[in-house]
């Protein structure tokens, strides 16, 4: 149980740095939208969890969400939308390479 819970702060914490890349322009819509999708696919192949990656990405939109409301005041509620959208997207990659790989996984008969 110790190690499940400390593998979920971690990936919260690397969520809190991830989500501050968001402040740089140019990577914001590609951090958000293929971001999620490819470490999905990428923790799929690797066998790594769909909740720790989901825990990443739930925990970048809601960096994105106090930092942007400190800073600027704004953008809180859409930023919050992300941090349920993310996780989402993550799924979607981590599903489409969990059924493109599951004839590997089953047995012969």
């Amino acid at each position: 149980m110790h190690r499940i819970t400390s593998s979920l702060i971690a990936a919260a914490v690397i969520g809190q740095l991830v989500g501050q890349l968001g402040w740089i322009d140019p990577l914001f819509v590609p951090l958000v939208l293929l971001g999620p999708i490819v470490t999905g696919a990428v923790a799929a192949g690797r066998r790594i969890a769909y909740l720790w990656i989901a825990v990443v990405w739930c925990s970048a939109g809601v960096a994105m969400a106090w930092s942007d409301w400190v800073v600027n005041h704004e953008d809180v509620a859409f930023h919050l939308a992300l941090a349920v959208l993310m996780p989402l997207l993550a799924g979607i990659g981590f599903g489409a390479v969990r059924l493109a790989t599951r004839s590997r996984r089953q047995p012969a008969a």
